[in-house]
């Protein structure tokens, strides 16, 4: 597929802004074009030379438009990433739920491979242990896209021996072992005890309206994803978000996020943690 020019490199640019509200500016030219020669190796897109030729076909053919929109999404992610908030939600935010409601949700957006939706189904399981608690958790996962979905609701990981967890975790409570290598890394799969608690599915967060109601979730996790979207568009992402969380509700964001004009609605605890104060 040819994008050697900057008109094909803006028609791409466009349709995936158009697509999935996902921007990438001049600078990430040659990481587009790895990213259409991956698409290759699938048989739709035989005999496509031109950017006009691929959006054409992506318009038309579900399939193409969803490998397209795979080939473009970005899943960098790890057990335990940024792991503060882990720790507020084991000292802060569980103990209070637990000792004012029987029913938990937690929304974890753009879920990726599976590593953090698991990291938070093995840190509610473990408060329950310590604070005593039998409350009804549910987790619900998203991503645009398919495959990582695929692979989180898989549950199989790569464990690396140098990755920094939190002290009061183990692992092998919640993960079987099915390899170890030489080098100490482990091939891992989540137990059904964490498994049942999680919901995968699709979501574009770029839609406009999402299947949640209005004050749904108890805590949400949208972390390392705004920053895929120009601010107007990050800022409305949030207000959906936001109407979807609890009055006194936890949201957690990535290092590099920003809460934006969103500000008169939260309060800041810092860490990137903010409680929903209004609508």
């Amino acid at each position: 597929m040819v994008i050697d020019t900057n008109k094909a490199f803006k028609e791409i640019q466009t349709y995936l802004h158009t697509l999935t509200g996902i921007y990438l500016d001049s600078s990430k030219h040659t990481m587009m074009k790895n990213r259409l020669d991956s698409l290759k190796q699938f048989p739709v897109f035989d005999n496509i030379a031109t950017a006009s030729e691929l959006i054409a076909l992506a318009n038309k053919n579900p399939q193409a438009r969803q490998l397209f929109i795979n080939a473009f999404t970005t899943n960098q992610t790890d057990f335990f990433r940024e792991k503060v908030h882990f720790q507020d939600m084991l000292d802060r935010v569980l103990p209070a739920l637990f000792k004012n409601q029987f029913n938990i949700k937690i929304y974890c957006a753009a879920s990726s491979t599976g590593e953090e939706p698991y990291s938070i189904a093995a840190t509610v399981l473990y408060a329950c242990e310590v604070y005593n608690s039998s409350c009804d958790v549910e987790i619900y996962a998203s991503d645009i896209d398919t495959k990582v979905l695929q692979d989180a609701k898989d549950g199989v990981f790569t464990l690396s021996p140098t990755l920094s967890l939190p002290t009061w975790i183990n692992m092998d409570k919640y993960f079987d072992t099915l390899q170890v290598f030489a080098n100490g890394t482990k091939t891992i799969r989540a137990k059904s005890t964490l498994k049942k608690m999680i919901k995968f599915f699709q979501l574009n967060l770029h839609d406009t309206t999402y299947p949640f109601r209005q004050d749904e979730f108890d805590i949400i996790f949208c972390r390392n994803v705004l920053i895929y979207f120009q601010p107007k568009e990050q800022e409305a992402i949030l207000q959906r978000l936001l109407r979807t969380l609890k009055p006194n509700g936890t949201l957690y964001i990535g290092h590099a996020d920003d809460i934006l004009g969103l500000k008169d609605k939260v309060e800041r605890l810092g860490n990137k943690t903010y409680i929903k104060i209004r609508d």
